[in-house]
């Protein structure tokens, strides 16, 4: 071996080493996983806003929640919960419509906070109500104004009463120390009569308040205020009714046959025994003996001694069509 093959083997193996350095410790990074998909059925924002009313809406307040997606998109069908720590909100659960919202009303007296949930999402909102406006107080009608007499001119005063009824004639009078003048009634409702006597009638045709004056030539004028009411409705007439009555004459057992009669009345009117359709008998006995009959009376022969209760159903012809009554009666059958 020569000294220059000598000096090359320690070089080698310095780099066999370095090779074998550098392919053992080679770093390889982990691929990243990948981001998971997102769900966009799923609610990801709630949002609540209020609409108070006013006027004749005062003391509510319109609830509108919006249910959207992770992109911003409305979700529909979802549940959303409303709660109110004042007052009542209703209905308290309510479904999303296509645009992602949910509406429920609110009625309260003051501020309330209203809570919006779908799952774990909520959404508060604190709301002022208007309170209701008060109804405004009725007034008070003015007093009828008293005639003031002029200086040689004689007054007149209306009398009549302040209450009437629809169809119902109304008599109306004139005071006065005038005569022989022509009197000008005018009823307040369009209608107006001329009379030389001190007194007319008329007959208001709907309800209402009205004015009536009467007035001359020869006298100042006099009014009044007048309230026609509607009259009550009729009290309906009860539909007449069939009744019967049962009487009996009770006979001994095995020998005497007990004998029972049957009368009716249609609206308190009696009915002939003809009007009869039908007569079931029930003797009390058990037996089916004589239990059908169109007669008013029927017969039955008891086979023991004892109290029976007997029972007739009616079926009788009337000017209604056929009524069915029923009716019975206690008797002592003897030994």
């Amino acid at each position: 071996m020569t000294r220059e093959t000598q000096n090359m083997r320690p070089l080698c193996l310095v780099t066999l080493l370095a090779l074998l350095s550098s392919a053992g410790c080679a770093y390889h990074n982990p691929v990243e996983p990948g981001a998971s998909p997102i769900d966009l059925s799923v609610p990801f924002q709630l949002t609540l806003g209020a609409l108070p009313g006013s006027g004749a809406q005062a003391g509510t307040a319109t609830m509108t929640a919006r249910v959207q997606n992770a992109n911003g998109a409305a979700l529909a069908n979802v549940a959303v919960t409303f709660t109110t720590s004042l007052g009542t909100i209703a209905p308290a659960l309510v479904a999303t419509g296509v645009d992602g919202r949910a509406t429920a009303m609110l009625a309260a007296t003051d501020t309330a906070d209203v809570t919006a949930t779908v799952g774990k999402l909520s959404a508060h909102s604190l709301v002022v109500v208007q309170p209701p406006t008060p109804p405004a107080p009725t007034p008070t009608p003015a007093p009828e104004p008293v005639p003031v007499p002029t200086p040689g001119r004689p007054v007149a005063f209306l009398n009549v009463s302040a209450s009437a009824t629809t169809g119902v004639p109304l008599t109306f009078g004139v005071s006065s120390s005038a005569t022989g003048v022509t009197w000008i009634w005018s009823f307040g409702d369009g209608a107006t009569v001329q009379t030389s006597t001190f007194g007319t009638t008329h007959t208001y045709a709907a309800a209402g308040t009205y004015t009536a004056t009467v007035s001359s030539a020869a006298t100042s004028s006099a009014s009044t205020t007048i309230t026609v009411t509607d009259p009550p409705a009729p009290t309906p007439t009860p539909a007449a009714a069939l009744a019967v009555a049962l009487t009996c004459t009770p006979g001994a057992h095995v020998t005497t046959a007990t004998f029972c009669n049957v009368s009716l009345t249609y609206g308190g009117v009696a009915l002939p025994g003809s009007a009869i359709a039908s007569v079931d008998w029930d003797w009390g006995d058990g037996t089916t003996a004589d239990n059908s009959g169109t007669g008013p009376i029927k017969s039955h022969l008891y086979t023991n001694a004892s109290t029976y209760t007997v029972f007739a159903t009616v079926a009788a012809n009337t000017v209604d069509g056929v009524k069915t009554a029923v009716t019975s009666t206690r008797f002592v059958v003897s030994p």
